[in-house]
């Protein structure tokens, strides 16, 4: 469907396409513009592609005004009886060599510009990663480092480590992505699992890459969309739904003959889990019982013991951690629930 017109037969192959997906974003969608049209005309040949989702609001009018003002602007909009993500429909749009991802909460830093012109021009790596300042619940802002040993990493092996075992990579913000290989792979926007769809994206184009680029320097303020995409799955659903990232993950680790970067996996995956059991701490704070009662079932799940199992405590780097994992293995729903509502409260505190 998405992949009729191959990008060698462009007449016009332009630098780069921002694609800002946008539902009812009123309030928001002018500041991130401004922040996209500031990039200089000179040195980068970009578009800007707002996909508009269904707004209910003065969204389509702000950025019809500001594509008076900028023709490097365009409105799609996602038809009411379209199934698919509507990032596959910007992504279908673009002529970019390279295709930069925006919500419309997002703000590009003013330094920006030249850190991507430097990326586009040089052309780097085919995976590029960037470190981006996020807005915390609270309204605070905190700068989201990305955890690599120097300003610039191009290691190979650092790069595996952020893409499977953290969460370094989990979304597709702060990052460039070369459109041909998204093409060449038919890569798409999938809705399976539940707030995951970004890390799929992101997960099947890194499988696709031969080099890595990853910098500590920032190129955006990002604001997380408010909600709980999973808020209306049971605690079983949410561990099935990492059992299946994991599953996909490691498919592609075992590739890589690198037993190091399994068993990091394998504790990355354990931390998933224990924030999982965080996380209905505050769903049913109301009911110590039902909490417990939620526990109980989920220590049985198979494939919770399968990685409390294989895991190698050894490799746990913290101590808070190794802790978690001990009194996940020794099952007593009722200490984990105690545990996690302290932590809540101390947290909150």
């Amino acid at each position: 469907m998405y992949w009729e017109v191959s990008i060698e037969n462009r007449s016009e192959l332009m630098d780069l396409s921002v694609i800002i997906f946008v539902c009812s974003m009123q309030h928001h969608i002018a500041a991130c513009l401004r922040s996209v049209t500031r990039c200089p005309k000179e040195t980068i040949d970009m578009e800007c592609i707002v996909v508009n989702d269904k707004s209910t609001d003065e969204t389509a009018a702000i950025v019809n005004r500001y594509i008076e003002r900028d023709s490097r602007i365009k409105l799609v909009t996602r038809e009411e009886d379209e199934s698919f993500d509507a990032r596959n429909m910007g992504i279908e749009k673009a002529s970019g060599r390279y295709i930069l991802f925006l919500d419309a909460g997002d703000r590009l830093c003013e330094d920006a510009w030249e850190q991507i012109e430097a990326a586009v021009e040089e052309e780097y790596a085919d995976f590029v990663a960037f470190s981006c300042i996020t807005a915390r619940e609270n309204g605070k802002l905190k700068a989201q480092m990305l955890p690599i040993s120097d300003v610039i990493s191009t290691d190979e092996k650092e790069a595996r480590r952020l893409m499977y075992a953290g969460a370094a990579f989990d979304t597709c913000w702060g990052k460039l992505f070369k459109s041909q290989i998204i093409r060449d792979n038919n890569i798409l926007f999938q809705t399976d699992l539940p707030g995951s769809d970004s890390l799929l994206f992101v997960a099947e184009y890194f499988e696709h890459c031969d080099s890595y680029l990853m910098t500590k320097a920032m190129i955006l303020y990002h604001a997380p969309n408010a909600g709980n995409a999973m808020g209306n799955y049971s605690m079983e659903e949410r561990i099935e739904f990492v059992r299946t990232l994991y599953e996909m993950n490691l498919d592609v680790v075992k590739h890589y003959n690198d037993s190091e970067l399994t068993g990091y996996m394998q504790v990355h995956y354990v931390k998933v889990l224990a924030e999982l059991f965080y996380a209905y701490v505050k769903e049913y704070s109301y009911s110590k019982r039902a909490l417990e009662t939620i526990y109980e079932k989920a220590i049985e799940n198979a494939f919770l013991k399968r990685i409390l199992d294989e895991v190698d405590e050894r490799m746990i780097p913290s101590g808070i951690r190794k802790y978690e994992y001990r009194l996940l293995r020794r099952g007593n729903a009722a200490k984990i629930r105690k545990y996690f509502s302290i932590k809540a409260k101390i947290q909150k505190g």
